[in-house]
């Protein structure tokens, strides 16, 4: 045993190199540490600046019967100091086992002997190996530490045995006690660990009855054979050993005294009885009372044989409980025959009764259910008749096996549970999806009520939470052709899609476009579709485009949705947003006086991409209603009057028309040659054509913000370009004027010049045609006009002076008209 603790002191210590025994004499005290090959007497070293340990061993064997305040080891040290300070730093596991070191000088200066002192009884059974540390103090926080391991040896300890037997136990034995009878049992047990004890009885008096006794592994002591008061030995003496595997033992002695019985029956007043008595009445309960004859003195009551849930006055023979009786603990209790002796030891007599006790159950336990509280998760596909678990209740006491169930309903459950046959069903439709929002989460009472009286019941509480299924599809709804009128902004809501769900929450959709996103974009909340491009019908008057809606949050697996699909339709409405065109811009036509009012002078050829009816409007220069306009044809009202004497018209107008297509209008010029002609007969209309001028259409994206940012932008830089430009703009409008100015007045000058040329006749002649213009102003005579109408192919008005000018689109040329 002291080789194995040895080896594991080694393996736990892990720190030294070869094997120390070290053994103490318990005679002188004195500690020899040896090694494996030799023995060292150590002697002290000269004297050092640092404290050392000489020969501390690295294991001490101790056993654990070593007496407290015994010296267990001594070692030396080395110190430079007068009075070392030697301490046991910590013991590992903690046990106050060892007294602070007894340091003692010696004949060197400066060794000294140690000695480590026993403080309390050690056990191996407890602990089997200390690590201690032992330190000299240097400074008040500094040691110079070792460390070494206390191993405690197992030493065989004696059995111990009850205290009552070793001082001598005594039993009381009637004489008609049944063969065998069990008399005593020694206890005793052993503090060693995994030992045995055996016991055997060693002497018997008197000696002629030893083979009548025996006692078992387990102490008990019977005899096997009956007794007899009046023939036999009244007086038994047993003296029993208890031993263990290494001869340690205790002893101990056992009196039997043998108890007279046969004698004159003691009378009793009930030697029968019934009794019934409820359980759960508590301990000293009294169940019923035993009497003897009342004219018998000093008598005592006992029970035959032990009864442990009752026990009986010894004086007064009244039977209580023991303890509370509870027929659910033990149901052997619901009855009890009980056998009462009754003894009188001053006349040797006994009596027996029989005390029948009936322990009756009382209804103290409500049912008990499995399980107490029914916390579910159903779909709400789960079909009415659908099982949703069963409840099984019971009743613990012993007389109440009938449970009923019952399902309360309430304003929680709507009636949406049913229960039959301890099964719990489903009564109605769970559907989630017609539900207001509330009432996802049920909640009913299964009343559980026994049979006992008065009844008891207990509750199970059914939480029943219904999840969602994504049942259906989503739906887009009507309509799905949008009608867009052509000029609706970039950007701007033209419909609102919707499409319904079923399940619920209702309507929780997501919508993206499939086809056609580039052109349009959607709201994937809302629905709302806007507008991706500029709408033109004259272009494009149809889209077509495929929208999704998903559905989601409509599952309790957030993974599984359903998609809808649709074709929308977008019908792009026409508006009229174009100007007509009218190509030329400019006509000449030169007519006889003689043209009927009825016949056509001219055609305008213009067209409208809207497709809009358009109507035509002289403007000016058809004066006293010379002219009208039929649609598109000029007409003259009335014939020409050429009298010299009288009624005298102009032969050349210049007359604006313009034409409208009730919301934008187009300006068109006709120059109209008037020739005089004396017959009478109509003439017929030449007309001619002038060269078609070029027309540039300049199409000009705009910028299109918020009209409040338009307008404080609008008004900031108008501010800023006036402040900036207004210097320049009044030097560049002194220039034109006095430029335009300049150049009327050579025009004018150039007039006279050729008029003069031309005689007073002719003069007198273009005076009476170029008395007034169609807007009432001066303007160049007809034979420049006639001249130069070749040369221009359009008309302006300057912006400057408000003058109006004729203009060559290829060459730049100008000529003014006022």
């Amino acid at each position: 045993m002291a080789f194995v603790s040895l080896f594991a002191a080694l393996l736990f210590t892990g720190s030294f190199h070869k094997i120390v025994t070290t053994t103490t004499t318990i005679a002188t005290t004195t500690t020899t540490t040896t090694t494996t090959t030799t023995t060292t007497t150590t002697t002290p070293a000269p004297t050092t600046a640092s404290p050392e340990f000489v020969n501390l061993p690295d294991v001490l064997e101790v056993s654990e019967s070593t007496r407290p305040r015994k010296v267990i080891l001594e070692f030396q040290i080395r110190s430079a100091r007068a009075d070392p300070d030697v301490q046991i730093l910590s013991i590992t596991p903690d046990q106050p086992v060892l007294e602070d070191p007894i340091v003692n000088p010696t004949n060197g200066s400066d060794v000294f002997n140690v000695q480590i002192v026993l403080n309390g009884s050690l056990d191996y059974e407890t602990v089997s190996l200390l690590t201690v540390r032992v330190g000299i103090a240097i400074t008040p926080s500094g040691f110079v530490e070792r460390t070494f391991s206390l191993s405690i040896t197992d030493a065989n300890e004696p059995p111990q045995c009850e205290a009552q037997f070793q001082l001598g136990a005594v039993v009381q034995v009637p004489e008609d006690s049944p063969a065998p009878v069990r008399l005593y049992t020694v206890l005793a047990k052993d503090p060693d660990e995994n030992d045995t004890i055996t016991f055997s009885i060693y002497e018997v008096q008197p000696v002629s009855s030893s083979s009548q006794f025996h006692i078992n592994d387990q102490g008990s002591i019977t005899s096997n054979q009956t007794f007899n008061y009046q023939r036999g030995p009244r007086q038994f003496s047993l003296s029993v050993v208890v031993r263990d595997r290494q001869g340690s033992n205790c002893t101990g002695s056992l009196l039997i005294k043998v108890l007279k019985v046969h004698s004159e029956p003691l009378g009793l007043l009930l030697s029968s009885q019934n009794v019934t008595i409820w359980e759960n009445e508590g301990s000293e309960a009294i169940v019923a009372t035993v009497t003897a004859d009342r004219n018998v003195t000093d008598v005592l009551y006992t029970f035959v044989k032990p009864y442990p849930p009752f026990k009986i006055g010894r004086g007064d023979g009244v039977i209580r409980t023991s303890y509370n009786l509870d027929l659910e603990s033990d149901r052997t209790l619901r009855k009890n025959v009980l056998l009462v002796r009754a003894f009188s030891m001053s006349e040797d007599r006994r009596g027996t009764a029989t005390v029948t006790v009936h322990v009756q159950d009382v209804n103290e336990h409500a049912p008990l259910c499995e399980p107490p509280v029914i916390v579910l998760t159903v779909p709400e596909t789960t079909e009415v008749g659908g099982s949703l678990g069963r409840v099984r209740c019971f009743d613990v006491d012993v007389s109440n096996h009938n449970v009923t169930l019952t399902l309360v309903q309430n304003s929680l459950s709507l009636f949406k549970f049913r229960l039959k046959d301890g099964q719990l069903q489903v009564n109605n439709s769970l559907d989630y999806d017609v539900a207001d929002g509330t009432n996802f989460q049920y909640e009913a009472t299964i009343l559980a009520i026994d049979s006992g009286t008065p009844p008891l019941t207990s509750e199970v509480r059914v939480l029943v939470t219904v999840t969602p299924v994504n049942e259906f599809d989503p739906v887009f709804q009507a309509p799905l052709v949008i009608d867009v009128p052509e000029d609706r902004r970039r950007g701007s809501v033209i419909g609102s899609l919707r499409a319904t769900d079923r399940d619920w929450p209702f309507n929780a959709i997501r919508y993206s476009i499939l086809e056609g996103e580039g052109e349009f974009s959607l709201d994937p909340i809302g629905g709302q579709l806007y507008l991706g491009v500029d709408l033109d019908f004259e272009v494009q008057r149809q889209y077509e485009l495929r929208v999704k809606a998903v559905d989601f949050d409509q599952d309790v697996d957030k993974t599984k949705q359903r998609t809808g699909i649709a074709e929308i339709t977008v019908m792009v409405q026409n508006v009229n947003d174009n100007a007509p065109v009218c190509d030329p811009v400019s006509y000449e036509s030169t007519i006889f006086s003689t043209l009927a009012s009825n016949t056509a002078i001219l055609t305008l050829t213009c067209t409208d991409r809207d497709r809009d009816p358009l109507t035509a409007t002289i403007t000016s220069g058809a004066a006293v209603d010379r002219f009208e306009m039929r649609v598109l044809t000029l007409f003259s009202r009335n014939v020409f009057s050429f009298i010299p004497d009288g009624v005298y018209d102009d032969t050349y107008y210049e007359i604006t028309v313009s034409v409208s297509d009730g919301k934008y209008s187009t300006s068109v010029v006709a120059y109209i040659d008037v020739v005089p002609w004396t017959t009478t007969k109509p003439t017929t209309t030449t007309t001619t054509t002038t060269r078609k001028p070029e027309v540039v259409t300049v199409i000009n994206e705009f910028w299109d913000p918020v009209p409040w940012f338009v307008a404080a932008l609008t008004v900031t830089g108008a501010l800023v370009l006036l402040l900036l430009s207004l210097p320049l703009w009044i030097k560049l409008f002194r220039g034109t004027v006095c430029r335009t100015e300049e150049v009327t007045e050579q025009l004018i000058k150039e007039s006279d010049e050729k008029g003069e040329q031309n005689g007073p006749n002719k003069q007198d002649s273009r005076q009476s045609s170029d008395q007034a213009s169609l807007d009432g102003t001066l303007s160049l005579s007809k034979v420049s006009i006639q001249d130069d109408i070749m040369r221009f192919d359009g008309k302006a008005q300057d912006p400057v002076s408000g003058r109006s000018y004729l203009f060559n689109s290829a060459t730049g040329e100008r000529r003014w008209l006022e």
